[in-house]
């Protein structure tokens, strides 16, 4: 089910994965721009995996889900091509990828994960994000994911020496409204065949549509705080039929109405 990391240099010269699912620890060569001759120190994972848990899972909130899609979008954006977008750089910091339709309500736990950085100020925005995406999904009972730090933090000024670190322009992520041929172009820019497609479909196995923030309303499983198969689940057994209602063009299960 996890894929393999799709691997690039980071503007530090640090070797890091590009894809943010699957996170594996992995040597740390530096190349130029950086003049650093050793690999940086690894943050202790497991305190800085705690305090995420701490921003995310309290009496107020289990937001692990939303976590999980900061970091799906935050790396989503990445064109193998251009070498742009991804989540090196965490510029949905920045406008336009800050408001862009695709990234509605994200702020929100943006916001939540600032704590974090402020007691691990060594530690990058854009590794905090990825690892928060990895720890929630073991946090909801999925599997633990390897990790490497390694990710920089852009500045917003653009270095025409890092084109990870440009604000990619909106539009890159994907249109729930479209098809198969929509998927298979904005995945494949990523480097993405069907078969990953598919794999990466899972995570809508945790959290839910809000109506407010994408035109969708309502959760993709029984149980949206649990990562578990459910997802594939219902779209193999269950009949579906569109909705009928005011919003976007939908489906639901024709038994459960849900």
């Amino acid at each position: 089910f996890w894929l393999k990391p799709f691997v690039g240099f980071s503007c530090a010269g640090c070797l890091c994965p590009r894809r943010s699912l699957r996170l594996w620890s992995m040597a740390c060569p530096f190349a130029p721009p950086s003049n650093r001759t050793t690999c940086p120190a690894t943050p202790h994972i497991d305190e800085i995996k705690s305090d995420i848990r701490e921003a995310l899972v309290n009496q107020k909130a289990f937001a692990c889900p939303m976590a999980m899609r900061v970091a799906w979008h935050a790396s989503g954006t990445y064109d193998q091509q251009s070498k742009t977008g991804g989540s090196d750089g965490a510029t949905m910091r920045f406008q336009p990828e800050f408001t862009d339709d695709a990234n509605a309500g994200l702020t929100m736990m943006i916001d939540m994960l600032k704590s974090v950085k402020d007691k691990h100020p060594g530690v990058s925005v854009a590794d905090i994000w990825t690892l928060a995406g990895a720890a929630s999904i073991e946090f909801t009972g999925g599997p633990k994911i390897p990790f490497a730090f390694g990710r920089t933090d852009s500045d917003n000024k653009k270095p025409a020496a890092c084109p990870a670190h440009e604000i990619p322009e909106n539009g890159r992520l994907p249109d729930a409204l479209q098809g198969a041929a929509h998927l298979r172009q904005v995945f494949g820019r990523m480097g993405f065949n069907d078969r990953e497609i598919v794999a990466l479909s899972g995570g809508h196995t945790l959290g839910r549509c809000h109506q407010v923030r994408s035109g969708f309303d309502g959760p993709w499983t029984e149980d949206p705080l649990t990562f578990n198969n459910s997802y594939f689940k219902n779209l193999m057994n269950n009949e579906w039929q569109e909705r009928n209602w005011d919003g976007k063009k939908q489906f639901e299960d024709k038994a459960t109405q849900k």
